[in-house]
């Protein structure tokens, strides 16, 4: 059976932010987890980079990582979750990492996060694009911009859930899930983002791209993937039929 996803919008009002963290770290851990940090983000880590931000940064993996593999560095880890910050503090602990800081910070209601101060040389996100609307990651690809340190790179790690939908055969189903009402994509999504990047005044880096290769859908991917079904026979994209189809799919390769 799949699970509903927590709130990641409201972990603490729910009551779900441990569920949401242990979550977090079971796929922080997959081996496939290490490549793509070794793929998309060591690459950033040049030795003049010795202040990062990471925006959304739940359990603090991502950060965790930065500091192990930047000892020299100062790494601000920021996120709106407490319940998420104490694991990550619990974890950054138990690992002995000494140069990675959290707070506490929703990006919505505060110019930036307490003790990390501008400029930065990497500020860096992952998979927290599909929590804002278009407008708000409109209005704050910019205003990040203007954190940078010169030759600072603002960096997205999102997900494009297509390329998740690869074991099924019947083609047109994954579209179906994830066509939009009037559109296939938000702007603020994958290609989007560059766009916004170009008008803040930052100079494009070559995407990179990393494909996730364990042969079973996590619980994470699984529901995110069960979600969007469930959103897509709502507004009668599929048919119950097809949405049993896709369930079924998505539980026979956990």
């Amino acid at each position: 059976m799949i699970q509903p996803l927590p709130d990641y919008k409201n972990l603490d009002a729910s009551g779900e932010a441990r569920q949401a963290a242990l979550r977090m770290e079971a796929r922080a851990s997959a081996p496939a987890s290490a490549h793509m940090f070794e793929q998309l983000v060591a690459p950033l880590l040049r030795e003049n980079v010795h202040r990062v931000l990471e925006i959304g940064c739940g359990t603090a993996a991502l950060s965790r990582r930065i500091g192990q593999r930047q000892p020299h560095a100062s790494v601000y880890a920021a996120d709106k979750s407490v319940g998420m910050l104490q694991m990550a503090q619990a974890l950054i602990e138990k690992e002995q990492i000494g140069n990675v800081q959290l707070a506490t910070w929703d990006v919505l209601n505060a110019p930036r996060p307490a003790l990390a101060h501008a400029p930065f040389d990497l500020i860096i996100s992952s998979v927290v694009i599909p929590y804002f609307t278009d407008g708000q990651i409109e209005a704050l690809v910019p205003q990040w911009a203007q954190w940078l340190a010169p030759g600072g790179v603002l960096a997205f790690v999102e997900q494009d859930l297509n390329t998740d939908s690869v074991h099924f055969p019947d083609g047109q189903l994954p579209r179906d899930i994830l066509a939009k009402h009037q559109r296939d994509i938000r702007p603020g999504w994958c290609l989007g983002l560059r766009p916004l990047l170009r008008r803040a005044g930052l100079t494009l880096l070559p995407r990179r791209s990393f494909l996730w290769t364990d042969q079973a859908y996590g619980l994470y991917t699984q529901e995110v993937l069960g979600r969007m079904a469930d959103a897509a026979r709502d507004r009668g994209a599929i048919t119950d039929a097809q949405w049993t189809e896709w369930k079924d799919g998505l539980t026979a390769l956990a």
